[in-house]
Parts: structure tokens; sequence; C-alpha cells
């Protein structure tokens, strides 16, 4: 028995072949970075919370997103906000968003309050304007996906954050250019809206990606060998 390679074969085997391997061990990496960005996060979560001043001195939003931060001023409960299409315990309903106005004159933040039923906002009881001292986590704003419609402030229909909007439907201005996503209730957890800690968990199936493509890279690699050795000659 021989091994001799076709020169044809052999010209379209190697390309595909490196080309199999490498995107398994490009899926490699992206696991390898996945992981470290679900880690990165879940200690940023863990971390000592922040107050608004520190978390300005750190620097862009993405910084110290997804840290615990205690901010104080006038929770404007009278500008309610419905953020569309988000889910709770399996159920569907949606985010209540208000605003903030600082203390000492430190701007407007946004604050999801968290999740509400499906259903007009008016259906939750609206409480009193009032000064608070409140807990939540440092969010980035994301530019919206092409999936998503736009937002109709007419309507009090969000389908995504973006402040500019937000602040132009509030009649409120001087944004800090993220938002607080508000923690869970401790003192009452069945309150409406419901706050929660931030899920930092990713779509993360690069392993079976690599899996697949070093797999099928394997498997031609076995043809061309079984295709090519050859019985030597009586």
């Amino acid at each position: 028995m021989r091994f001799r390679p076709t020169f044809w074969a052999t010209i379209v085997f190697i390309p595909v072949f490196v080309l199999l391997m490498s995107l398994g061990t490009w899926q490699v990496q992206r696991l390898t970075w996945k992981n470290d960005l679900i880690q990165t996060r879940m200690d940023r979560i863990a971390s000592p919370p922040l107050d608004y001043a520190a978390a300005r001195a750190v620097g862009s939003p993405e910084a110290f997103e997804y840290r615990p931060i205690t901010v104080s001023g006038v929770l404007r409960n009278d500008l309610r906000y419905r953020l569309l299409n988000r889910v709770h315990n399996g159920n569907q309903g949606s985010h209540m968003v208000v605003p903030m106005e600082l203390d000492k004159g430190q701007g407007t933040i946004m604050v999801d309050r968290g999740w509400i039923p499906r259903g007009p906002i008016e259906n939750i009881p609206e409480e009193p304007v009032v000064r608070i001292t409140l807990n939540g986590y440092v969010r980035a704003y994301t530019e919206a996906t092409p999936f998503l419609p736009p937002n109709e402030p007419a309507t009090n229909t969000w389908f995504h954050m973006k402040e500019p909007d937000l602040l132009a439907a509030s009649g409120l201005s001087n944004g800090v250019g993220f938002y607080v996503e508000a923690g869970p209730n401790v003192q009452m957890p069945e309150a409406l809206p419901a706050g929660a800690v931030p899920d930092v968990n990713l779509r993360n199936n690069h392993l079976q990606y690599a899996g697949t493509w070093y797999g099928v890279g394997g498997v031609l690699f076995v043809i061309f060998i079984v295709f090519h050795w050859r019985r030597e000659p009586s």
C-alpha cells in the first residue's frame, strides 16, 4: 500500500482544509473572548458601588458599565415611558423608564425602573415626584439594530433607549450619556416595576461551532487519505 495523492485533489484539499482549521481556531478565540467578557461583567456587578461623581471620573460609560451606582435626585414619576418587548421570569411585558434630575445640577439621567406587565403604562399606579437616592447599575446606550422599528414618542411606544429622544419627550436637557438600570426591590420583591440585576449571559455557541469546523476538517482529511491510499500492484 502506498499513499499517492493526485495533483488536482491536493490543490483543492489543502486550502479547504486550512480554511476549516482556521475557522475552528477562530471560534476557539471567540470563545475565550466571550468568556472573558462575561467574567468582566460579572466582576463589575460584584464590585463596590460608585457614586455619580466617581462614575463620571472613570471616563466613557463602556469603561464602567455594569458597575453598581448610587444616584440622588428628583425622580420624575410624572414622566413615564414604556420600553416594549421585555421579558421577566418568562413573562412578556415592558420596562418603565423615568428621568431623574440629579442633585446639584449634575444633569438628567434616565432610569430603567424595571419590568411591568403588558398593557398601557397607566395600568401601573403613578407614584409621586420625589427626591430619592437610588441604587442601580450603569448601562451604556447602544445603537438600535436594523430590525427594530423606530421609536414613537407621540404614542409612548419605545423599542430602544435613545437619550436625545427621551430627553426631548420629557422636555428636559443635559443628559449624562448613560442610564441606570434599577436593581431588585429587596423590601418588596413583588412590587412593580420589577428591577433586576443585569443579565450578563451572552449567546455563546462558539465551542459547538469550533467542534463543527474541526470535525468537518477531520472528515475531509480522512477522506483525502483513504482516497489516495492505493494498493501496490502484485
